[in-house]
Parts: C-alpha cells; sequence; structure tokens
C-alpha cells in the first residue's frame, strides 16, 4: 500500500463519535464520507497490485463483495452488514430498547410440558411462513404432528398447516361457553411460557450470539442451544430425584440432613 491512512482513520473515527448530538452530525456526516473514500481508494489499489500479479481471479469474490459494500445505499433490499458473515440479515424488531437485531430468525417449539420440540432456523422470514417447516420439524422428532399449535399474533393470516389447527389469541367469540373460554384461556397462557424460555436460550445458552460460520452454523446453532436447554431440565429433574433418594433412605436410617431424627417430638 502507497499509504496505510493509520493516523488519518484515527480522527475519522473521533469525528464519528456521539453523532446524534445536533452539533456534530455534519461533522459524523463528513467522516462517514472521508471513509468511504479511503475505502475505495483501497481496493481500487488492491485490485491494481492483484493484477499486475495475475492473483485478481483468485480473489475475485472479495473485491466484488468490497465493491458490493461501497456501492450499496440507506434504502437498498439485500445489503451487506457484515464482511465476514455477509449472510447476516437486519431484522426489524420494533421495540423501543431494541429496534433492529442482526442475524437470522429461529422458531422455537414447545410441547406442553416445556420440553423444546423443534429449533428451526431462517433467514428474514415473515413468522407466518415459517410454521410448516417448524411443524415439520416437530413432527420429525416426536413421530407424529400435532393436532393444535397455539402462535402469537405475529402468525397471522395462516389458520391450518396440514392437518395441524393453528390458534391465535382473539376475543373469545359471543356463544363460546364458560368452558371453551377457560380452556382457551389455559392455552394461551401456556402459549405465553415460551417467551421467558427465548430469553433464557439467548442469555444461558448461547443463543443470543452466534460464533458459528455461515447458513449451517446459523441452524447449527439453534439446535445445539435447544438441547443444552432439554438436557439442563433433564438433569435438574435426575437431581431432585436424587435429593428424594437421599431423603427416603436417610428416613429410613431414623436421622435426617443434619443428623438428628426426623421427627423430634416423636422421638421423645
Amino acid at each position: 500500500q502507497r499509504q496505510s491512512y493509520k493516523r488519518t482513520l484515527k480522527k475519522v473515527h473521533r469525528d464519528q463519535r456521539f453523532r446524534n448530538h445536533p452539533k456534530n452530525g455534519k461533522k459524523a456526516h463528513k467522516a462517514d464520507r472521508r471513509l468511504k473514500t479511503i475505502a475505495g481508494r483501497l481496493v481500487r489499489e488492491l485490485e491494481r497490485n492483484l493484477a499486475s500479479k495475475n492473483l485478481l481471479n483468485t480473489y475475485k469474490e472479495k473485491i466484488e463483495l468490497f465493491k458490493k459494500v461501497l456501492a450499496q445505499k440507506k434504502c437498498d433490499k439485500d445489503k451487506v452488514y457484515s464482511l465476514h458473515e455477509p449472510e447476516v440479515k437486519c431484522i426489524g424488531k420494533g421495540k423501543e430498547h431494541k429496534k433492529y437485531e442482526f442475524g437470522n430468525k429461529v422458531s422455537i417449539a414447545r410441547s406442553y410440558s416445556g420440553i423444546i420440540v423443534g429449533a428451526v432456523s431462517f433467514r428474514d422470514e415473515y413468522d407466518g411462513h415459517t410454521i410448516d417447516d417448524t411443524l415439520d420439524h416437530v413432527e420429525q422428532m416426536l413421530g407424529f404432528r400435532p393436532s393444535r399449535a397455539a402462535c402469537d399474533r405475529g402468525y397471522r393470516g395462516q389458520k391450518e398447516s396440514g392437518t395441524t389447527k393453528i390458534v391465535i389469541p382473539d376475543v373469545p367469540k359471543k356463544n363460546a361457553t364458560y368452558y371453551q373460554k377457560k380452556k382457551a384461556h389455559k392455552l394461551f397462557c401456556k402459549r405465553a411460557g415460551i417467551e421467558p424460555i427465548n430469553g433464557h436460550l439467548k442469555s444461558d445458552h448461547r443463543m443470543g450470539r452466534n460464533f458459528y460460520k455461515g447458513i449451517f452454523g446459523d441452524m447449527l446453532n439453534a439446535k445445539l442451544a435447544a438441547a443444552a436447554f432439554n438436557f439442563k431440565r433433564v438433569m435438574r429433574r435426575f437431581f431432585v430425584l436424587l435429593e428424594w433418594l437421599y431423603c427416603c433412605f436417610l428416613c429410613r436410617e431414623g436421622v435426617n440432613k443434619n443428623g438428628e431424627p426426623p421427627y423430634p417430638a416423636l422421638a421423645k
């Protein structure tokens, strides 16, 4: 390289700080344009150096990726957000604390007892279009297809998926009986229980940030996180069973955990 721009980039990065402040917006946009100009110079110089050594075809894909990043604009579709992971998508969350997330979508299905029975990863698709693939994976795992699937309101637009009826929370009908209302309310309360599971998968089982490469790595990370959640749940039940057996054994021997008689009043 004729010039590394090391000192220049330090000043550019400083100018980009606090860009949301009204007094710093103009300076930050100027730094953005300067940064894009420097990147274009480096890419063109890289092309010339590789062409002189007959290596341009070897690194053609990377050069095209760099050019695509430099040419893309704010309102373009299929933009590149990461050079080392070009498959990453921008997902609009619509929440005040987190308006956007970068990665891919994961559809989680759990049973009535709380076990995760399906985990499928997608790119940036509408939630209602992911039901069929998710239920196919559930059928592959369980050996049968569930008769009902309770989903949130983001899955509106599809009433059935094969032999499975899609149930979405809504205002009960006027002619619905008390039993029907109570049963639907209980089902939707169970459906709401999957929200904390999503949080535990992200924070406790490394689904919040994926370190695997490519689309296959995204799929693998989702399935491993779901398997870890189920394994942790089973091990917790196993240790509870061991503790119960240990207490039964101590009661049979006539002592409790502290080495005292289990029933002091009766012992007297």
